[in-house]
């Protein structure tokens, strides 16, 4: 299976996609701070407890 799939891209298409890694990004902040608390809600309702800012835990 590893080889089926590998042999559907070719290397310059594998160097393409791995040169993302090189150039940072930013993402942009108001995104970033809503994600996170989106993502903390979820954590929190996984659990079943009340939702709480993780600065409040330390």
């Amino acid at each position: 299976m590893k080889r089926e799939l590998a042999s559907k891209f070719s290397m310059e298409e594998l160097q393409e996609f791995l040169e993302g890694d090189l150039h940072p990004s930013q993402a942009d902040p108001v995104f970033k701070e809503k994600l996170r608390a989106d993502l903390w809600e979820l954590v929190q309702a996984r659990y079943g407890k009340p939702p709480k800012e993780p600065s409040d835990l330390e």
